[in-house]
């Protein structure tokens, strides 16, 4: 699922839910620049470090609040050059958009039956009122 709407005016970017669990992916455009992950900044280019990883985190919070399953965050980097992560962030995985299909063959963790059902509350605007 792609920009689910939080309250509040805030959105989760997309929203993978399949036999691997569900993640809650949140992308940045990183073309032709480096990226520096060291928790909880993200530093972009020459750009001042700002505090992505905690909002990354709240996504993901929420959207397991919100479907009552666990679920995943990921910072999906889109076209980086370079990519530093001196210390793997807590809780948060890093991928590149080369390797998001990687997330795709994580272990079974969900049974299609579940896949079916979180897929079906996802799609139910009334599940993402209550977070």
């Amino acid at each position: 699922m792609h920009s689910v709407p939080l309250p509040g005016g805030s959105r989760i970017h997309h929203l993978l839910i399949g036999p691997g669990g569900l993640y809650a992916l949140h992308t940045l455009y990183a073309r032709k620049q480096r990226v520096t992950v060291a928790d909880p900044m993200v530093t972009l280019g020459r750009r001042e470090p700002a505090a992505l990883l905690r909002r990354v985190r709240a996504d993901a919070d929420r959207a397991s609040y919100a479907l009552t399953a666990e679920v995943r965050p990921v910072l999906a980097l889109v076209g980086p050059t370079a990519v530093s992560v001196p210390a793997a962030p807590r809780e948060v995985r890093v991928v590149t958009d080369l390797e998001v299909s990687t997330l795709a063959r994580q272990g079974g963790v969900l049974k299609p039956a579940d896949v079916e059902a979180l897929h079906a509350m996802a799609r139910d605007r009334n599940t993402w009122t209550r977070v």
